[in-house]
This record gives C-alpha cells, sequence and structure tokens, in this order.
C-alpha cells in the first residue's frame, strides 16, 4: 500500500480516463451502467455489503481508495483507529494531507479494511479500479458502483 496526495490520487484518475468533478475528486454522477444503492443501516451488513462489493469488482492490478468529507457526522470522527492502521503499514503522514492509497491486488484486504472503515463511519469513499470500475460510498448514506465494461464476452 501507498498513501498519496489529493493531487496525486486526481492524476491517478485522469491517467486511467476517470474524469474529475470541479472540486477535483472522482466524477461518480448517476450515468449510464452505473447501479446505485442504500448503505445498510446494520454495522455488520455495512461490513458485509462493502467485503462483497469489493469482491465484485475484479481487482486485476492496483485500486486506489480514496477518502473525503470524513468530518460531515461529529460521531464519525474517530481518526485515531485509522491513523493507528496506516501507522501499522508505516504511514504517519495525516489523512487531511494525504487522503488515498494505492492497493495492489495482493493488499485487497487493506482496500477492504478502509472501504470498511468509511462505511461504519459514514466518510466520502471511492475505490476505483485500474481498468475503470469504481465503487462509491457517501456520507449520506448511498453508494453507487459502475462495474468494468464485458471485457472480449466475458460475464460480470
Amino acid at each position: 500500500m501507498k498513501i498519496i496526495s489529493k493531487l496525486e490520487a486526481g492524476m491517478w484518475c485522469r491517467s486511467r480516463g476517470l474524469s474529475l468533478t470541479e472540486s477535483g475528486l472522482p466524477e461518480v454522477g448517476a450515468i449510464p451502467d452505473v447501479f446505485d444503492f442504500l448503505i445498510p443501516s446494520d454495522a455488520g451488513q455495512r461490513v458485509a455489503s462493502a467485503k462483497d462489493q469489493i469482491g465484485n469488482l475484479a481487482i486485476d492490478t492496483s485500486c486506489l481508495v480514496w477518502l473525503d468529507d470524513w468530518s460531515v457526522w461529529p460521531s464519525g470522527q474517530w481518526h485515531h483507529l485509522f491513523e493507528r492502521f496506516r501507522l501499522s503499514y508505516g504511514y504517519k503522514e495525516q489523512l487531511i494531507d494525504r487522503p488515498a492509497h494505492i492497493i495492489d491486488k495482493v493488499e485487497v484486504d487493506a482496500a477492504i479494511s478502509i472501504a470498511v472503515y468509511a462505511v461504519l463511519m459514514l466518510w466520502d469513499c471511492y475505490v476505483i479500479t485500474d481498468r475503470g470500475a469504481w465503487l462509491f460510498y457517501s456520507h449520506d448514506g448511498f453508494g453507487r458502483m459502475k462495474r468494468e465494461p464485458n471485457r472480449e464476452g466475458e460475464g460480470l
């Protein structure tokens, strides 16, 4: 895992053909072939959903997990636990300075862990694959997913 700045994360997205909004975040608006869903209210269901959804992204090489809007809900501002998670990977930088994580396929559990934390705390979280599939969790309790287009007749 490597943590990167918002600017670096934006460059990562653009290099893979993903547009950014005016605020410099991935464009995940309602577009064709996007599946909208509600984030469950039950914590156990949130964890299970995030694990299943990230598993369905078919991460072939690496992915980007980018966090934003972690201060919207005061009850979801417990940074200590997340900072300790990142410290376990050797990173001391603050979330505000380096909110994005590039994660290799072999470390997909790290991507799941970050997304699980985000859905439990209702932080915005973008999970984006090298092939253009993405998953977005909103602090407002909904999510949006764009699966990778079929490759050479493969199913989703």
